[in-house]
């Protein structure tokens, strides 16, 4: 490529770098979650996206052209709206540490050297999450979704060079079998059967296969399980629209049979009166036909 041509390039590129839109302000929230101290790993790729995608990284990880460029109007300009963007995307606390910081990049680099821990320490945080996350009281979809965010935050600080050789398909492969056992270990032990009949599996499935299997799984459940009906409640039921049909020649009431009125043959001795004001009536009609003396 001829020097005219790399010129006009890189104009060309700084020339994006600078404008702006009609829906860039000052308002406009980059990321869905202000930072608030913590995941700072997770923040700063949702912020390094958003810029990227609105051609303004170059202003976290370049200096001012200095006070003699023909560009400094448009820099500041672009740059002020950068430090908007990233301080709407901060706690408040965090904001006044970082507000009077003249450039995005010096606010960037300031970010940087407060949250982001060393890799090995981020590495070893990550893998304990991942060993001790389980299903527990989720479905698996939630379950899933948990893992992946997490998977996706160790793939981001992990650095693998990447090649075209045999050996990456032999890399990927093994590092997907990982992410795999990890994902079967914290199931359910309802999905044990299951879980038997993937690990019996040669190759293993990829997480993709798993997941679809899994989720047919849990549909199949749904859709197999019955109400649990109380055969005890069903039961009394029955019996008393069986009796609902039965009629007293004696008393003329339904629900029992003439041979099982307690008026002629007694009442049980277990037998609980809800009608008190009856039963006393029925008492006193008794001792008055027994003993007409013990009357006053």
């Amino acid at each position: 490529m001829s020097e005219g041509n790399t010129s006009s390039n890189s104009t060309f590129e700084v020339s994006i770098s600078y404008f702006l839109g009609s829906s860039d302000n000052p308002s406009m929230i980059l990321v869905s979650k202000v930072f608030d101290g913590t995941g700072f790993a997770i923040w700063k790729r949702s912020t390094t996206l958003a810029l990227t995608a609105k051609n303004k990284f170059c202003f976290v990880s370049l200096s001012s052209p200095g006070a003699n460029s023909p560009l400094i109007s448009n820099w500041d300009r672009v740059n002020s709206i950068v430090i908007s963007w990233i301080l709407n995307s901060l706690n408040k606390d965090i904001v006044e540490s970082v507000l009077f910081f003249q450039t995005a990049k010096e606010i960037w680099t300031e970010l940087n050297q407060r949250y982001a821990q060393s890799n090995g320490a981020m590495i070893y945080h990550i893998q304990k999450q991942l060993y001790s996350t389980s299903q527990g009281s989720e479905d698996f979809s939630t379950y899933f979704t948990k893992m992946k965010r997490v998977w996706d935050e160790l793939r981001m600080i992990q650095e693998i060079p990447t090649c075209t050789c045999n050996s990456a398909a032999i890399l990927n492969k093994f590092m997907e079998d990982q992410r795999l056992i990890q994902l079967l270990m914290g199931l359910n032990d309802s999905y044990k059967a299951i879980r038997g009949q993937i690990l019996m599996m040669s190759p293993l499935p990829t997480i993709s296969t798993v997941h679809s299997i899994l989720i047919h799984e849990e549909r199949q459940r749904d859709i197999s399980s019955t109400p649990n009906f109380d055969t005890e409640s069903m039961a009394m039921h029955v019996n008393t629209g069986s009796k609902k049909n039965l009629n007293c020649s004696h008393c003329k009431k339904s629900g029992h049979i003439k041979s099982q009125s307690y008026r002629l043959h007694g009442f049980p001795a277990n037998f609980k009166f809800t009608k008190t004001k009856k039963i006393e009536s029925m008492v006193h009609n008794v001792i008055s036909t027994d003993d007409p003396q013990t009357i006053s």
